[in-house]
């Protein structure tokens, strides 16, 4: 076996092959039984259909819709074997890309699947398609052009007639047609048992009488836009290759090509090829191709291969995104000669360790369906995407080579950002497979070194959240790669002149820390999602010693608070002019029609701090006020985005809101909602999954709340206490030694809530616990009540808030001639020049010439000013008395505030004052510091005009005590005030 292990080998260990069992036992095979008192195992308990049925009567902004599948796969598997189907009707429901549990027909039986994606109608995957026909051949050809009318071909069948277990699933079609899907990591193995005997007459699909034993390869029928295909067949070797390009999920500019290369175990009898409106009976190839991505070529070429009438054929197709040749090599090495069964159980024992790596007991049935179905669909994704030889195709699009002993994936999150992976499924998989994680780390830095920049692609959701799940993974232990070029590349791209971010806006963001309600797409909700990129960025510089970069992107993360309204208490959009205060925070959009908040209300997306909650909740009222505002978010646990007061639990924004209550000392309410989720939202019907389950996040964070603990504080390890909801539960993750055991007795007769904890034997009543615990593995007791206790119910018992850089300067208001893309005052581009402020004395780090102000010693790039959001300013001059003065200007102002002294007796003094606009005079009792001509704009070039720097009305002092820090206003009346120093003389 290679070194880079197949399909075959990665498990713990390999055992010989059993006997199939027969099929079609009973319709009771395709779903676990619930009423049984025999504990089902962790295998049994999967259930593939929960998740596959639309929930028509919600409108949330996502659909109520898994879409998940049923189908053959190992865990991380580059291939995903399964079922499409197709219903007429409900544009919704019809045709949509995956397998929809109301629809009676298969439209074929792809190779991929992305699961639970959104992206209605543009699901990608479910390359080469096969679809058996057990019709005549008329002239040696198809009785009708796929290309004319794919739909002939559909096949009708029934969930009676379906079984669906981890790693196979098989199907009786109405046309008497068996097919059978298994698969090792990049092969699919398939098995098509045609009739002998009449078909059923009138059924969908089905055949009259017996005729050919055909399977149409239509090579060009995924469910994206196709550019180009091909396909070879050759007779003496019974193989069949081709490749395809086209678009990936969401078809918005991710191009890809694909190989496979299938043998066969049986002679054709028959071959032909269609391309466009020919249809040629012994041909053994055709191809049509273009370099224009705005073409669909679905379904306009193909071939068929026919076999003896009632003939038993097993296919082997080995999948490749490199060349057919590794398509090739892939299905030889890790097939080889095995047959069906062979590689059946082998994907079914590789689905007992997976599934394995998380053992619960003391639970019912019911639950652990829901567990370990939800624990299946979590470890579908990402994908390996080296060929056994290593190759693969990189972010760059050439081949590379992955280091022997490892593996390469690139859709860790499908093609975007990682928006949808960062609070749940990374986490999951680094507690359980932790050499997985650790890969996923390696693929990262990989994409920052073959493309410079941390976009895998064109994103259809905002952030650049691979930084938060490296930062985060690298915490939980997945250490093994280059750390310090991951922290090297983020470095030199986060940082202005943006030019090499991918965070959409991000000149604005990295210049004046927010993004103008204008810019729409979601602006207010991107803030939210850069300042936590930016901890993360922290948290790793943190760890390897660099304390520049900390401090720097600390600062940064504190963004946040940049498009928090003190007046209202709430996340607001917010101009150059002030905050939206007429926002309807019921909902995503502004009055004009510009998103906000992506996929989510106002109140929903305004708990999105999680790295520092503690201030957010403080600037929100404080506890008691928080609370209020939470409880009534939690009435409704899965209202949707429009336009709501309750939550939206079943979208990523909403995830970690029921841990908020362990911030508001009040654990056992986060425990009380995650019961109602559990049991409200989730179920074990097809329509058992709330919502799009995004490559498994949905589930893994279904998993958590059965856990009793959650990664909160992405860009950290550490893990939020709510409460197990099984008496006993074992992590033992696969490939490592740091084994997790929980005891929760009583759990299973009631006992929800957490009275006590010893943590490795330790009494604990903080209702968290750090990533130094994951690292190594250990024990947590729990006492168990069945009311809600004392424990975590103190201050000193919340989970850490980090508000490092909270106090930094935070916006970049000065630039050289030239490189005005350094900074930005404004949000309309501009900013002061350099070169102006030096020739008017004007220096860094050098006294203002006739004032008591130091000029910031920032460097160009470096902010040097605060945009108030009620920073501390420590005051060094210890002068008694005497008078304070803000330097600075505003911008769309005059803008005015209130700061508050704080004097070394701990007294304070409230100081009310105003900066005019920069293109104004001085007002009463304000001077000019410094009168400049013309400005900087972002792209190079120098704007006319004049513009000053204040020094506001100085305001007296306590002429009897002495100031220890000054706190900048919380927020101004209109525009946005700059201070650059602070005086007291």
């Amino acid at each position: 076996m290679p070194e880079w292990s197949s399909g075959r080998g990665w498990r713990r260990a390999l055992v010989v092959a059993g006997c199939l069992v027969p099929m079609m036992a009973s319709a009771a095979n395709a779903a676990p039984a619930l009423a049984s008192t025999h504990e089902l195992s962790a295998v049994d308990a999967v259930n593939q259909f929960i998740g596959t049925e639309m929930d028509t009567t919600q409108n949330k902004s996502n659909d109520a819709y898994g879409n998940t599948f049923p189908g053959a796969a190992v865990p991380f598997g580059m291939v995903q074997p399964s079922p499409t189907t197709y219903k007429e009707g409900n544009a919704l429901v019809g045709e949509k890309g995956g397998y929809e549990y109301t629809a009676s027909l298969i439209r074929g039986f792809g190779m991929t699947r992305y699961s639970g994606t959104g992206c209605t109608g543009r699901f990608g995957g479910y390359e080469f398609p096969t679809i058996p026909y057990a019709g005549d051949l008329v002239d040696g050809v198809l009785p009708s052009n796929p290309n004319a009318d794919i739909k002939k071909y559909y096949l009708g069948f029934s969930h009676a007639n379906e079984v669906s277990q981890p790693g196979y699933y098989g199907v009786k079609l109405d046309n008497g047609i068996e097919a059978e899907l298994t698969a090792s990591t990049r092969t699919a193995v398939s098995r098509f048992d045609f009739p002998k005997t009449t078909g059923a007459p009138g059924a969908p699909g089905a055949a009259e009488q017996v005729g050919s034993s055909t399977l149409l390869l239509d090579v060009s029928g995924p469910n994206n836009r196709t550019f180009g295909s091909e396909v070879t067949i050759d007779p003496k070797t019974r193989t069949v290759e081709g490749w395809m390009y086209g678009v990936d999920v969401c078809d918005n500019g991710n191009y890809y090509k694909a190989y496979f290369s299938t043998q066969y175990d049986q002679d054709f009898a028959s071959y032909g090829t269609w391309t466009d409106d020919a249809m040629t009976a012994g041909s053994a190839h055709a191809v049509k191709s273009s370099t224009d991505v705005g073409v669909d070529y679905r379904h306009d070429n193909g071939a068929w291969v026919t076999f003896k009438t009632g003939a038993k054929v097993v296919a082997k197709t080995g999948f490749s995104y490199t060349s057919v040749a590794n398509a090739a090599l892939n299905r030889n090495q890790e097939v080889g000669k095995h047959d069906f069964n062979d590689i059946k159980h082998d994907a079914k024992k590789a689905w007992k360790d997976a599934l394995g790596t998380i053992d619960a007991h003391g639970g019912t049935n019911e639950q652990r369906i829901k567990l370990y179905t939800a624990l299946y669909h979590a470890f579908l994704n990402p994908n390996v995407r080296d060929d056994v030889n290593g190759e693969y195709r990189g972010f760059d699009e050439q081949i590379h080579t992955v280091e022997k002993g490892h593996h390469f994936y690139k859709n860790i999150n499908f093609p975007g950002s990682g928006w949808d992976a960062y609070r749940s499924q990374v986490q999951l998989v680094a507690l359980t497979f932790p050499k997985v994680a650790n890969d996923i780390n390696r693929s990262i830095v990989a994409l920052t070194q073959q493309k410079g920049s941390w976009a895998p692609g064109s994103a259809r959701m905002q952030g650049d959240n691979y930084q938060v799940i490296l930062a985060t993974l690298d915490d939980m232990g997945a250490t093994d790669y280059d750390r310090a070029a991951a922290l090297a590349s983020m470095k030199a791209t986060q940082v202005l002149p943006a030019t090499k971010t991918s965070r959409t806006d991000g000149y604005q963001y990295f210049a004046t820390g927010m993004i103008e309600n204008a810019k729409g797409d979601f602006a207010t909700s991107r803030v939210l999602e850069y300042a936590t990129d930016d901890f993360a960025i922290a948290q790793l510089a943190q760890r390897l010693g660099d304390k520049q970069a900390y401090d720097f992107f600390s600062a940064r993360s504190q963004n946040w608070m940049n498009v928090f309204d003190p007046q209202t208490q709430h996340i607001l959009p917010r101009s150059r002019n002030g905050f939206d205060r007429s926002f309807d925070l019921r909902v995503r959009d502004d009055s004009a029609g510009r998103g906000q908040f992506n996929q989510s209300t106002g109140y929903q997306y305004g708990w999105n701090v999680p790295f520092n909650l503690s201030t957010l909740i403080a600037k929100r009222g404080g506890i008691e006020k928080s609370t209020a505002g939470l409880d009534v978010l939690m009435e409704k646990l899965d209202a949707g985005a429009y336009t709501q007061t309750g939550n939206y639990l079943s979208n990523q924004p909403a995830f970690g809101t029921p841990w908020v209550y362990n911030w508001l000392q009040a654990p056992s309410k986060g425990v009380d909602v995650l019961y109602r989720a559990v049991n409200e939202m989730y179920d074990t019907t097809p329509s058992g999954l709330p919502g799009n389950d995004d490559t498994g996040a949905l589930s893994a964070w279904y998993v958590f709340a059965n856990l009793g603990l959650y990664p909160a504080v992405h860009g950290t390890g550490d893990l939020v206490i709510s409460a197990p909801m099984f008496d006993k539960i074992t992590i033992d993750p696969v490939g490592s030694s740091r084994e997790i055991k929980i005891k929760a007795s009583g759990t299973a007769g009631g006992a929800r809530y957490v009275g006590g904890l010893r943590v490795n034997g330790q009494k604990r009543s903080a209702s968290w616990i750090d990533s130094s615990f994951l690292r190594k593995g250990g024990t947590l007791d729990f006492t168990m009540t069945s009311a809600p206790g004392a424990w975590g119910t103190s201050a000193a018992d919340v989970p850490p808030s980090y508000t490092a850089g909270a106090d930094a300067r935070n916006n970049l208001g000065t630039t050289p001639d030239g490189q005005g893309n350094l900074g930005s005052l404004d949000l309309s581009d501009w900013s002061l020049s350099r070169t102006s402020l030096a020739a008017a004395g004007i220096t860094p780090g050098a006294t203002v010439p006739g004032t008591a102000f130091t000029w910031p010693a920032a460097e160009p790039g470096q902010p040097d000013n605060w945009i108030p959001h009620g920073q501390r300013v420590a005051v060094t001059d210890k002068t008694v008395g005497g008078t304070l003065s803000f330097l600075g200007l505003s911008t769309n102002g005059p803008a005015a505030g209130t700061a508050i002294v704080t004097y070394t007796d701990g007294t304070t003094q409230p100081v009310p004052f105003s900066l005019s606009d920069w293109g104004a005079n001085p007002a009463a009792g304000e001077t000019a510091v410094a009168t400049l001509a013309g400005r900087n704009n972002a792209n190079g070039t120098a704007g006319g005009g004049t513009f000053r720097l204040f020094a506001s009305q100085p305001v007296a002092l306590d002429a009897a005590r002495t100031v220890a820090s000054v706190t900048l206003p919380e927020s101004t009346d209109r525009g946005i005030m700059h201070v650059f120093d602070v005086a007291v003389s």
